[in-house]
């Protein structure tokens, strides 16, 4: 009789085989940290598969690097989300080939649970500061092998909850080598990158903008959810009236952050609620100051008067101060930019950051790393 294997042990000894589960194809903050780790890894060591719930922009670029990717179809509109509970069946099909299972994100609890109580080695990464940790959260969490944070934030947000193993895995992004030669792009521009929703603050940008001396011009890119279309049209809105006409602009979401971040002076992230600030990473490693509220994820990432600037959430007249203070001084942008890209080099470089998926794969798969 053959001998039965454990979901997730195979017969083989290298590379290891890890299912990569993301809860959406869409371009989003989440994505754009498992494409990274994806993209680093050494395809001797790990051979990642990777599974949507359904098609979009991040499955075509993975199939485009040669990685093995199944989606539940394409996206239906109001359905889409159900596709996260359909698929689950295939997951766990697919977790039968795998040694190891990566969850991310908290809108693939049950997908987790499912996995978990099939058998599967499981690293559940938590990536949100959920609003509420509920029972069957806190179940998913408790099974999971080992529950993985992006940041020190995330990880105290769930420090409550019974784990068998915690680990950090810090959000990581490469390091453009060299850095892209900025773009001269006439007035000065002052950039917001993300998805359009209240949870994110655009809103409180605007009334800052609002008050900014210097000429500038301010853009936000990303996308806008359904959920969000009446706060996206506010903000249009707002800015039609007089002291903002002329000066703002919105654009869908961008595929070329390296480019949009070349034509730009300063990167300014004004989020509500925030476990990391991935895009402040970005900018520091593209060589842009960057300006932020005074949050927990955010202290993480931005070192106060060093690379940029913290302030108050809600404080417009502090914040415009900063984004004039920047705009003014051309050396001091600078100055700030190359420190901020010295501290992405240190704490954040994907190159080094990749060795901690390493060692937390091959713990939990019993190999040497």
């Amino acid at each position: 009789m053959a001998k039965q294997h454990r979901i997730g042990e195979r017969m083989t000894r290298h590379p290891l085989k890890v299912l990569y589960m993301i809860h959406d194809a869409r371009r989003g903050g989440v994505q754009s940290v498992m494409l990274r780790v994806i993209a680093a890894l050494d395809r001797s060591r790990v051979e990642p598969v990777v599974l949507f719930p359904f098609d979009g922009p991040c499955a075509a670029e993975l199939r485009q690097q040669g990685v093995t990717v199944h989606t539940g179809g394409d996206q239906t509109p109001f359905f889409w989300r159900f596709k996260r509970f359909l698929i689950i069946p295939r997951l766990i099909g697919y977790a039968r080939q795998a040694d190891l299972v990566h969850l991310n994100s908290t809108k693939l609890v049950p997908a987790a649970l499912a996995v978990s109580l099939a058998g599967a080695r499981t690293v559940f990464h938590l990536h949100e500061l959920a609003a509420r940790i509920g029972p069957l959260l806190r179940a998913v969490i408790g099974r999971a092998d080992c529950v993985a944070f992006c940041s020190q934030t995330c990880a105290d947000h769930y420090a409550d909850v019974a784990a068998r193993q915690r680990r950090l895995l810090l959000n990581a992004v490469a390091i453009p080598d060299p850095l892209p030669e900025r773009r001269a792009a006439g007035v000065p521009r002052v950039v917001m990158i993300g998805s359009i929703n209240a949870g994110k603050g655009q809103d409180l940008l605007l009334e800052a903008f609002a008050l900014v001396r210097q000429q500038a011009e301010l853009h936000f890119y990303g996308n806008v959810g359904l959920s969000a279309k009446g706060y996206a049209e506010g903000l249009r809105e707002r800015a039609r009236e007089p002291e903002l006409a002329g000066r703002v602009y919105f654009h869908p979401p961008t595929d070329d952050v390296g480019g949009v971040l070349a034509e730009s002076a300063v990167l300014v992230h004004t989020s509500r609620r925030e476990s990391f600030g991935l895009v402040l990473v970005e900018a520091m490693a593209a060589g842009l100051p960057v300006i932020a509220h005074d949050l927990e994820g955010m202290r993480e990432v931005v070192d106060d008067g060093v690379c940029g600037y913290l302030v108050q959430p809600g404080d417009s007249p502090a914040l415009a101060e900063r984004i004039d203070v920047l705009l003014a001084d051309s050396a001091l942008r600078q100055q700030m930019g190359s420190a901020g890209r010295e501290l992405a080099r240190q704490r954040f470089d994907i190159a080094n950051r990749i060795k901690d998926y390493y060692a937390l794969y091959h713990e939990l798969a019993g190999r040497e790393a």
